[in-house]
């Protein structure tokens, strides 16, 4: 699909956001349903040799062996984590098909978004129109593994809340590092799950992180370069001279459109927190990821990954907004938003030959 038949259908599907987010529930939620089935589709019977990191997963899912045949000496291509891994030989155990393959990795993570755009989001249309601009085209249609993460740590980072369930946080944490290791970034919300951390402490934050990044980016990029932890997660975004390692600056618009959402959801937090008991918990992970992703401009990719887990709530964050905003006028804050998200989705639509 060209990019501007993929951008002309994300547009259509942004008009039918508005329209079915007026759905009676039953009926919405069976169109939600079949909406999350057909992406899961899409990313299963994709041209592997179109989307970067693809034909790896492809690679090593027709190499390996499936549990009857494994004999231990099958290994990934392209990427370290096991788990992933494991999940591609039990997959294998069934079919020899990799269209199968990346559409059984897919349905699992459209079964818990899913399960988030169903019951944490306001509108849930606008929540899906909102994952495919940010997030569907460089997860699913890509670093599949990151997609799975993400998705399974976002679903239960929502019942941290829940006292008898804040444990199994820890231990999806743990299964979902073998599946990316770019999960260990969430741990840190396990500790301030419970802060209400004060609007003008979340302004000086991504102040500081501007100075940071503007005015200390080489003492930045010297202290990531001298820490072997972040160099092992994504060395190869990182060491001078990789084709893998280009930057940013400030200049990155995701970078001022984080800030705008996380300033705009710190701003009405009186209004915001009495409509969610999840307000606190969205506002700390989304303001943790957005100072990485200011302080880590100088690695583009690398930022990216390390900021996007908690930048996902913005499918639950933003419909709030809307809801607090424009009730009475959401078809008009639609149009407004569909503006910055139309134009998202054509600059993270980028299939190409590798």
């Amino acid at each position: 699909m060209t990019q501007f038949y993929a951008v002309f259908s994300f547009v259509l599907f942004f008009i039918f956001a508005v329209f079915a987010d007026s759905f009676h529930p039953k009926t919405r939620r069976n169109v939600l349903i079949a909406t999350c089935v057909v992406l899961t589709f899409m990313v299963g019977m994709r041209n592997p040799h179109v989307w970067s990191d693809t034909s790896a997963y492809v690679s090593t899912f027709l190499s390996t062996h499936g549990l009857l045949d494994y004999t231990g000496e099958d290994r990934p291509l392209g990427y370290g984590e096991m788990g992933f891994f494991y999940l591609t030989v039990l997959i294998k155990t069934f079919t020899g098909n990799y269209h199968i393959f990346l559409t059984v990795v897919s349905a699992i993570t459209f079964y818990f978004l899913y399960k988030c755009f169903d019951k944490y989001s306001v509108y849930p249309f606008l929540a899906v129109a909102i994952y495919l601009s940010r997030f569907y085209c460089g997860r699913n249609m890509t670093q599949i593994r990151a997609a799975l993460s993400i998705a399974i740590v976002i679903y239960f980072t929502f019942l941290l809340p829940d006292n008898k369930k804040r444990w199994w946080y820890l231990l999806v944490i743990f299964i979902a590092y073998h599946i990316h290791n770019s999960a260990v970034i969430a741990l840190p919300l396990f500790l301030l799950r419970n802060y209400k951390i004060k609007s003008e402490f979340i302004v000086c934050g991504v102040i500081v992180s501007l100075i940071l990044a503007s005015t200390y980016g080489s003492t930045v990029k010297a202290w990531v370069q001298s820490t072997p932890f972040i160099m092992d997660m994504g060395g190869d975004y990182l060491r001078e001279g990789s084709s893998k390692a280009f930057g940013n600056d400030l200049s990155n618009p995701v970078i001022w459109y984080q800030i705008f959402v996380l300033l705009a959801f710190t701003f009405y937090e009186k209004r915001l927190k009495e409509l969610t008991p999840f307000y606190y918990l969205m506002r700390n992970g989304y303001f943790y990821c957005t100072c990485i992703l200011i302080v880590m401009c100088q690695y583009a990719i690398v930022a990216a990954r390390c900021s996007t887990i908690f930048a996902t709530f913005e499918i639950a964050m933003v419909p709030l907004l809307v809801n607090v905003l424009g009730k009475k006028n959401r078809a008009f804050v639609y149009v407004v938003l569909a503006v910055p998200y139309i134009i998202l989705f054509a600059l993270n639509w980028s299939p190409h030959y590798s």
